[in-house]
């Protein structure tokens, strides 16, 4: 038997969504007593949005923060937080421990990035897939604003823990970013008095059979943006402390030339709901 719900529960639903949406938008107009003329400004700033293909930027900018927060809530172990619109499925495979795709001169500070994966039981996930992706040096994302034929997968991959649940990945230190700020939305930012701003950060979606999939973002403490990111996505307990490791013999240990980052997360999985009934 399908797992899907059946039609006529879906368009319920749907129905119950829908009117309560439109229930709320319409206190909200005579609540603030919008004008006809601020209607239609709305509408065709509406109309701009989708013209421009920015509608998925700015409903990520206004509201996926609440939608996690909202999902979240019920979820056991780490924290999660927004996807955003850089994911891309089907990236390389690694085993730990390994280096992320990058170009030979990769810019910025090079990466250690270690941790373990368990469940909320405490036992380590062996073989948890743990799926990157990250901004570069300069705020860009590969296939988006690095041309592919300069590092076809730069900075993401999908990475297999050990046997214990083990992960350590080379990667590079990456630096807060604007969102695009050209189009409709940045100028609805600039009109309410908001800035473009995203901290830095990495992404990743964490994996396991017979646990619920986790993504989330690692954020880096005294980042300029950490307490007003533009889409409301930090949560205290992902903001780490980057180390900065410069001992001779620990860079020979670790084959890298000159001084590096490091930071060190554990991430906890929940149990999906399948396996907890």
């Amino acid at each position: 038997m399908s797992a899907e719900k059946p039609l006529e529960i879906q368009n319920a639903r749907l129905a119950e969504i829908l009117d309560d949406l439109l229930a709320t938008v319409r206190g909200f107009i005579r609540g603030h007593s919008i004008s006809h003329e601020e209607y239609r400004r709305a509408v065709a700033f509406l109309c701009e949005v989708g013209e421009k293909g920015e509608m998925p930027l700015l409903l990520d900018v206004l509201l996926e923060s609440t939608v996690d927060q909202v999902e979240s809530a019920r979820r056991a172990g780490t924290e999660s937080s927004v996807e955003g619109p850089f994911y891309l499925p089907d990236m390389p495979i690694m085993k730990s421990p390994c280096v992320l795709p990058h170009r030979a001169d990769e810019p910025g500070d090079v990466l250690l990035f270690s941790g373990t994966v368990r469940s909320t039981d405490g036992a380590p996930l062996a073989g948890a897939m743990l799926d990157l992706w990250q901004a570069d040096a300069n705020g860009a994302y590969s296939h988006f604003n690095i041309p592919e034929t300069e590092a076809r997968h730069n900075l993401r991959a999908r990475v297999i823990a050990d046997d214990e649940g083990k992960f350590e990945v080379g990667t590079w230190v990456p630096s807060p970013y604007q969102i695009p700020k050209a189009g409709p939305t940045g100028a609805l930012l600039t009109a309410t008095g908001r800035h473009p701003w995203r901290p830095a950060h990495l992404h990743i979606r964490l994996t396991h059979e017979g646990c619920e999939t986790l993504t989330t973002q690692i954020f880096f403490e005294n980042d300029p943006w950490i307490d007003s990111d533009v889409v409301g996505a930090v949560k205290q307990s992902l903001i780490v402390r980057l180390e900065r490791r410069d001992d001779r013999a620990e860079l020979r240990k670790q084959n890298i030339a000159r001084p590096y980052c490091a930071l060190s997360y554990d991430f906890v999985l929940a149990p999906s709901m399948a396996k907890a009934a």
